[in-house]
């Protein structure tokens, strides 16, 4: 039976109404916290997607007003602040601008109020399209949920809100609060098949899920809430010994965080792979042990079962995970929510780069108590966590076509060697798993000088070898010295290279800090990895014997 059938929804008299399927956020995958959420008359209705930075203050503000509050998602303050601002006589489109300049963070709504029939919607960071059907007008966050629906759909620029009528559209700019003429909307057909409307219209969700990667780092700085950060960066400053666990791509940004603990914080970190760490690192464990337990997932077993071991034994665990209501959110002492939101490809991209945000954002805030880093530095960090992505947006349809063209040069390999020195070793060795798991490509990742070796003597005949050339300014005479080896040993060099400047076929990429540059610098990996796979093709997002436990 359809759900529109079970809650009979045909039979409502109504010309207007508002739904929402949620990935969890904010608050627990409860009842209590399914959208709608209503304000204290029961007379606004408010769907959301993303995160209201600053709603903890608010809430207990408008709590201290009277106001009840029924969950414990984010969202629902904006029913409240709505409700505050009709009652004072002001009309629902102005209420909306207002509460909108007042709730910051990345996110967009969408409310109805009894006794209207029009829905009102904002953009901050978060999509809102609204399809034009020859009958009924769609509010919806993305464009290929309208297909079938409308043949032509208005997307929202950002810092927008919209009124939705059956008399017609009107958008308003919230800084200025001026109406936006219609004509200057953009206007896109809706022309995705069925069969790739979850794809956004892309071939693969792979491909789809490397290109929102920036977005990711975005939402990734603001799902991730300060009180839990100071919690556990407090956990970290009076622990004894920490060791850092996860598996597959979690475990490669778990030995990025090595370096982020030592530079950004002065720690000292174990990064262990979580199907070892009961053989030879549990009995190590005891009170003033804190586990740091990555799984993007949050139910990936090796790391569940070892939490639940070292817990027996006294240690601490602090959680980074993208699931909310996973296993790993229930194990651990404290979690911090890395909100790249859904992932389906089971080569991991974008979860990878918001883990690396998330241990980023970790390490500094530690550094805060350690005294290895200023308010003013950790500010700076995730300031330009965000500018950064905003750069990454604007390129990385660059680096998709370069990478394309890459790609085809080294279709006559089924195998490669990457290799980097400093922050970027542990990047190369994800992106060789990405050649194993989109290409299904044999590729072994390296540190640049264990490359000088045993593995330079089967480098020959063109053989493909990407390099990173290191950020560190320290490791530049060996990417020279090795590069020329491989150059004169006849292999096939590419150099992904922030400052445009290497060996070989060059794959120049944005300049970062020191910091971000394992997130500048897997994005062309995983693309070089994603086109190789087509090329080859291969089953993209299926790969044959792996699964992905948030898929399954």
């Amino acid at each position: 039976m359809r759900v529109a059938d079970a809650i009979g929804v045909h039979e409502v008299p109504s010309r207007v109404a508002l739904g929402h399927t949620r990935y969890a956020s904010r608050g627990w995958p409860s009842y209590e916290n399914t959208h709608p959420l209503l304000d204290c008359a029961s007379e606004i209705a408010v769907v959301g997607d993303g995160f209201i930075e600053n709603y903890e203050e608010h809430r207990e503000s408008l709590k201290k007003r009277g106001h009840s509050f029924k969950s414990t998602t984010d969202t629902e303050v904006y029913a409240h602040f709505l409700e505050e601002l009709v009652k004072q006589g002001k009309g629902l489109m102005e209420s909306l601008v207002a509460t909108a300049r007042k709730l910051h963070g990345v996110y967009a709504i969408a409310f109805l109020a009894a006794g209207s029939e029009k829905i009102y919607a904002v953009q901050r960071g978060q999509p809102v399209v609204i399809g034009m059907g020859r009958d009924c007008l769609f509010v919806s966050s993305d464009i290929p949920s309208l297909y079938g629906f409308a043949e032509e759909a208005l997307v929202l620029e950002e810092n927008m809100a919209v009124e939705v009528g059956l008399d017609g559209i009107r958008v308003v700019d919230i800084a200025s609060g001026n109406e936006v003429s219609l004509g200057e909307v953009v206007r896109k057909r809706v022309k995705y098949p069925v069969e790739v409307v979850g794809k956004a219209g892309y071939p693969h969700f792979m491909l789809k899920e490397i290109l929102e990667i920036p977005d990711a780092m975005i939402r990734t700085t603001y799902s991730i809430m300060e009180k839990y950060l100071r919690l556990a960066a407090m956990i970290l400053f009076g622990a004894k010994n920490v060791y850092v666990i996860a598996n597959g791509t979690s475990l490669y940004a778990g030995f990025v965080s090595s370096y982020y603990f030592a530079d950004l914080a002065g720690v000292n970190v174990s990064v262990v792979s979580a199907a070892e760490f009961p053989y030879y690192v549990l009995e190590n464990v005891s009170t003033g042990t804190v586990i740091v337990a990555v799984s993007q997932s949050g139910e990936t077993s090796d790391v569940i079962n070892s939490i639940k071991l070292a817990k027996r034994q006294g240690a601490v665990i602090v959680g980074i995970t993208n699931v909310v209501g996973s296993r790993l959110t229930i194990e651990s002492n404290v979690y911090l929510l890395m909100g790249a939101g859904p992932e389906i490809a089971v080569p991991a991209t974008k979860t990878f780069v918001s883990t690396l945000i998330a241990l980023a954002l970790l390490a500094g805030y530690t550094g805060l108590f350690t005294g290895r880093t200023s308010q003013d530095e950790y500010r700076e960090l995730v300031e330009s966590v965000r500018n950064h992505a905003h750069l990454l947006k604007k390129e990385i349809s660059n680096y998709s076509r370069r990478a394309e063209d890459i790609a085809k040069t080294l279709t006559s390999w089924s195998s490669l060697y990457l290799a980097s020195s400093g922050i970027n070793y542990p990047v190369v060795l994800e992106g060789a798993l990405k050649f194993k798991e989109a290409a299904i490509v044999h590729a072994e990742g390296m540190q640049l000088g264990e490359l000088r070796h045993g593995p330079m003597v089967l480098i020959a005949g063109g053989m493909p070898v990407i390099v990173v050339k290191p950020i560190e300014a320290e490791a530049i005479s060996l990417y020279e010295k090795v590069s020329k080896e491989i150059l004169a040993r006849n292999g096939k060099l590419i150099t992904i290279t922030q400052d445009g400047e290497g060996y070989g076929e060059v794959f120049r990429v944005a300049e970062s800090t020191r910091v971000l540059s394992p997130v500048t610098t897997i994005i062309p990996l995983q693309l070089i990895a994603y086109y190789l796979g087509v090329k080859l093709g291969r089953p993209i997002d299926t790969p044959p014997g792996l699964a992905k436990a948030i898929t399954t």
